[in-house]
């Protein structure tokens, strides 16, 4: 689909194609709230019912419970995933952090400071682990 630049734009008066006398009334006529007419509509009672039903507001309360267990819900997930992963940490299990830890450690500097000094720990222990396995086997080729 091509689409062209608008060059010219007529515009539209109602003198132009219309009389003043005729516009007054076409705008007179659209401007009256009664339609003029001889048709009467009857409603049934339950149409009465339902339309009263309609105008009636929600009931809320039930929903908002619903929310409101459905946030504490999620609070309580994303404490234990930073629980676990805190745990995973600490016992040298981890295989990284959730969205809901990093948050957590960004926002907590002592549990940050914690968690970085017990990685590092961890990965000097890790290499001393390294260290003694090669220094075993080289005494052992020896």
């Amino acid at each position: 689909m091509h689409i062209q630049p608008l060059r010219y734009s007529p515009s539209v008066s109602p003198q132009k194609n219309v009389s003043n006398a005729e516009f007054a009334q076409v705008n007179n006529a659209t401007q009256t709230s009664t339609p003029v007419s001889t048709d009467t509509v009857t409603l049934s009672r339950d149409a009465k019912q339902l339309a009263a039903n309609a105008q009636k507001p929600a009931e809320m309360p039930a929903l908002r419970d619903n929310i409101e267990t459905l946030v504490e819900l999620k609070h309580a997930k994303m404490k234990y995933q930073v629980i676990a992963d805190m745990t995973n940490i600490a016992t040298g299990t981890s295989q990284g952090i959730s969205a809901p830890t990093a948050y957590y450690l960004s926002h907590n500097e002592d549990a940050r400071a914690m968690t970085v000094n017990h990685l590092a720990q961890q990965q000097q222990v890790n290499t001393m682990q390294i260290y003694a396995e090669t220094s075993k086997n080289i005494n052992e080729w020896a």
